[in-house]
């Protein structure tokens, strides 16, 4: 096992960078059309994981979740048109409800068919997951707390919650091939996705044509993640002295404060700084941190709590069928589909990753949705687990 921070950064990294190399020989061309470099970008450390070869908890795993993640967020926000964000704003939350809506039929549905097998106190289980699946870990420790959830149920619960979020965010991942497939099929109406895509390239190549374009080198990558890193921490220090809550933690107030932060600079002459490839700076920080998210997924987790995962994924299924069936009589983009489910599932860390990987100018998006599914996943938390009880009654 590779224990080393040292020797652990190396290795993720060259395994970043030889993906992105063998992306280009045209002999693998094929293969990284149906599984792009994102998935095997987190499919790799995954596998060797499993086998040993990297460790499950590392300072190197939290600093690239923490600090690279802030980097990433500013460098990807850089290049935003924010006018244009908020006309994606109401087709975006719709499909965050549905998926809530689809994490709480779910909850109540696989319940309804495995409860007969379960320990008599599951129902406070599937509503703490329940909330930490339409909100965050946060949100899964209140209600936790407030359903005084024994340990014994609560425990398997956290297993389930690693199993499915990573698994869940790898399939999403591998799905997004199909993206164009998808939107043909159910006759999409991409137009208002296609413009702010279109604007934001314009006012990029705009930029581009305006100003000197430099080609990206190692050196502007060090200093723009650099200055990246140094606002996430500011934004952690700030985040720790704000009143913390159920729905915001102190990393929650940090994502927060982290886009508010790269908002405002898009609005001032940082905004240049994409002349120096601070998109792309921002793209490779967000591979690294899919390597950072399959090195703490492990497959053998599966056999730990067998049939609670069974239930997780028709839960999980149920979530996306509804889901699916209202994107194809809404003819919605898969963009908006998996960023809401991710959103649901994932939280504020996963989300602009998947975000990300569809839309790379889109990413901050999916950090806004996680953002407001944290605000709620309390309540829903308990509403679901009161139903449940209801259920096994």
């Amino acid at each position: 096992m590779i224990g080393n921070p040292f020797a652990l950064s190396v290795l993720l990294c060259s395994i970043v960078g030889g993906i992105l190399v063998l992306e280009k020989v045209s002999f693998f061309q094929k293969l990284f059309h149906y599984l792009p470099s994102a998935f095997w970008c987190y499919f790799v450390p995954m596998l060797l994981a499993t086998f040993g070869v990297l460790p499950e908890q590392s300072m190197v795993y939290d600093f690239l979740t923490t600090y690279v993640l802030s980097a990433c967020l500013v460098l990807l926000l850089l290049d935003i048109n924010l006018p244009a964000i908020f006309r994606l704003g109401p087709t975006a939350l719709t499909a965050m409800t549905v998926g809530a809506v689809g994490i709480a039929f779910g909850a109540v549905g696989s319940y309804a068919i495995f409860a007969r097998w379960l320990a008599p106190e599951t129902w406070k289980g599937v509503g703490a997951l329940s909330a930490s699946w339409i909100g965050g870990s946060a949100n899964m420790l209140a209600v936790k707390e407030g359903l005084h959830a024994p340990d014994a149920v609560f425990a398997p619960m956290v297993i389930v919650d690693t199993v499915i979020t990573y698994s869940w965010m790898g399939f999403l991942v591998a799905l997004s091939p199909w993206q164009e497939s998808w939107d043909r099929w159910v006759k999409a109406d991409r137009s208002k996705l296609d413009d702010v895509v279109q604007r934001l390239d314009a006012m990029g190549a705009l930029k581009s044509e305006n100003g000197t374009y430099r080609k990206p080198s190692p050196l502007h990558g060090l200093w723009l993640i650099g200055l990246g890193m140094l606002a996430g921490l500011a934004c952690l220090r700030i985040g720790a002295r704000l009143p913390q809550t159920a729905s915001l933690s102190a990393s929650g107030w940090a994502f927060l404060l982290i886009t508010v932060l790269g908002i405002l600079l898009s609005l001032t002459p940082a905004a240049k700084l994409e002349l120096y490839g601070a998109s792309r700076w921002g793209y490779l920080c967000l591979y690294l941190l899919l390597a950072a998210m399959g090195s703490k997924a492990r497959l053998q987790y599966i056999f730990q709590a067998p049939l609670l995962i069974v239930m997780a994924y028709v839960w999980v299924s149920i979530h996306a069928i509804i889901l699916a069936v209202y994107g194809y009589f809404g003819r919605v983009p898969m963009f908006f589909l998996v960023t809401s489910s991710q959103a649901n599932i994932g939280g504020t860390a996963s989300t602009p990753i998947v975000a990300g990987v569809y839309q790379p100018r889109l990413a901050s998006l999916g950090l806004l949705l996680a953002i407001a599914g944290n605000v709620v996943g309390t309540y829903a938390g308990m509403l679901i687990a009161q139903t449940c009880h209801w259920v096994h009654k």
